[in-house]
């Protein structure tokens, strides 16, 4: 690719409008729609958008992971603690040299109280209040079996979603049943002697 055709890629993955993109690139207005059509007909460029595509979205591979990550996370990969307590610790060895395991917080806040002294002899103090929230294991947990085939979730359509006990569940079944059949029945066409033929 040269370097026009290079920047049509850029320009194309903001908003994927091949005409806009061909125009922000360079190219003429009055021809844009063509190149746009026939830039984004040669193999180079589409695998080249294709493989820019694929490398900001997150595969299913990598959903079942962070998904794990959760599932499997504990509150103690984020503390350092010694025998005086604990401390929260963010900082780690992942990327950038964060903590790997803060994509399991879900929520945090702080809260920092300062007393001033009021004598001289004292001296200020400060507290510091951290409320950490971490995503549900157990919601991970049911994603992924759900996702594996682990749990199925069944729908029950005689009960219109309202809350019925198992026997009168079985009873309005029944009912639909009979009306249904009925109907069948009903529009089925007469035999020339006046019976109605009730095979189904």
């Amino acid at each position: 690719m040269n370097n026009k055709q290079e920047a049509f890629v850029n320009e194309y993955l903001k908003d994927h409008n091949g005409t806009q993109a061909a125009i922000r690139a360079g190219y003429s207005k009055r021809t844009a729609r063509t190149i746009a059509s026939q830039l984004l007909a040669k193999l180079d460029i589409s695998e080249a958008i294709r493989a820019r595509i694929a490398d900001k979205t997150m595969q299913s591979d990598e959903v079942l992971t962070r998904l794990a990550d959760i599932a499997r996370g504990d509150i103690t990969d984020l503390m350092d603690i010694t025998s005086m307590g604990f401390t929260i610790d963010l900082t780690g060895d992942g990327e950038n040299g964060k903590n790997p395991n803060t994509k399991l917080i879900k929520k945090i806040k702080q809260k920092v109280t300062t007393f001033i002294a009021k004598k001289e002899s004292d001296e200020d103090r400060e507290i510091v209040e951290t409320e950490i929230e971490l995503y549900s294991a157990q919601e991970a947990l049911n994603t992924i079996a759900k996702l594996n085939g682990m749990i199925v979730e069944k729908m029950d359509v005689t009960s219109k979603g309202e809350k019925v006990t198992p026997n009168e569940n079985y009873n309005r079944g029944i009912s639909e049943l009979a009306v249904a059949l009925r109907e069948i029945i009903s529009g089925q066409d007469a035999e020339p002697d006046g019976n109605v033929d009730t095979a189904i």
